[in-house]
């Protein structure tokens, strides 16, 4: 992304802010302090940030130990695989802890007949809303470590590590928030009707927190291909391992050793 040209300056401390296109939460790396620049002062909600746990060193192990076993793993992948990037990143989450009740209207038809259904549910979530727009990210597969979390302090910033800044505010999130919880709400009812005619989600949310999250990213190369690993820089969880795909000799060794041969 470009930075934008003209100068703005931290509310709350006078530092010059770093800006690029598109960012609305922006956090002072003078200060600490997040900033809404759609309104112009500091921003309200809580921010917290979980610190990262592990070294370069750590990650590139548990990488190689990652590929030295597993479901359909080429057997050579941790000899023949060369890491090509590594680097850490602190994500932008608004976290908001919600209650969301749904009113439904549907139909059964599996049954060869049409059996009409209604009612209202409700579930309570901790709901995580990256706040970048064009992520690849998994987020609906991140468990994100909350308990690890503290008072945002510039400090926990690890040297070298990418921070950025969120491209939403909190009420782009919640339109997303709503959005997401409904079309959750719409899988958790297929396992009861075949049509849903009607569905109304409404919302009570209990607290919202901005949350900066470390994760790192690893490019690997194996056979001329690039292939990303992520993981979580507080747990040492995978939060996304690309696989190889294996090639006949890999299968056919696999279902050997599974027969016994």
């Amino acid at each position: 992304m470009t930075e934008i040209a003209e100068k703005v300056n931290c509310t709350n401390c006078g530092g010059p802010l770093k800006l690029e296109a598109g960012e609305v939460i922006v956090t002072c790396e003078y200060c600490g302090a997040a900033l809404n620049m759609a309104v112009g002062k500091k921003y309200f909600l809580r921010h917290a940030i979980i610190p990262n746990r592990y070294s370069p060193e750590q990650v590139s192990a548990m990488a190689r130990q990652w590929m030295g076993g597993g479901f359909l793993k080429p057997e050579d992948l941790a000899r023949k695989a060369q890491i090509r990037e590594l680097f850490l990143t602190f994500l932008p989450f608004f976290v908001v802890h919600v209650a969301a009740s749904s009113k439904y209207e549907g139909v059964l038809t599996r049954t060869g007949q049409n059996i009409p259904k209604k009612g209202d549910f409700t579930r309570e979530y901790h709901w995580k809303i990256l706040g970048r727009r064009a992520s690849a990210f998994p987020t609906k597969e991140y468990e994100i470590p909350l308990s690890g979390k503290v008072d945002f302090d510039l400090a926990h910033v690890s040297k070298n590590a990418k921070f950025l800044n969120a491209e939403m505010d909190e009420r782009e999130a919640q339109t997303r928030l709503r959005q997401e919880i409904e079309e959750h709400h719409k899988f958790l009812l297929s396992s009861e009707m075949d049509v849903i005619q009607t569905i109304k989600t409404d919302l009570e949310i209990k607290n919202t927190e901005f949350v900066h999250a470390p994760a790192w990213f690893l490019k690997y190369e194996y056979k001329q291909k690039l292939y990303e690993l992520i993981f979580d820089g507080a747990s040492g969880v995978v939060v996304k391992g690309d696989i190889p795909a294996p090639d006949d000799t890999s299968t056919k060794g696999f279902f050997k050793k599974m027969l016994g041969g």
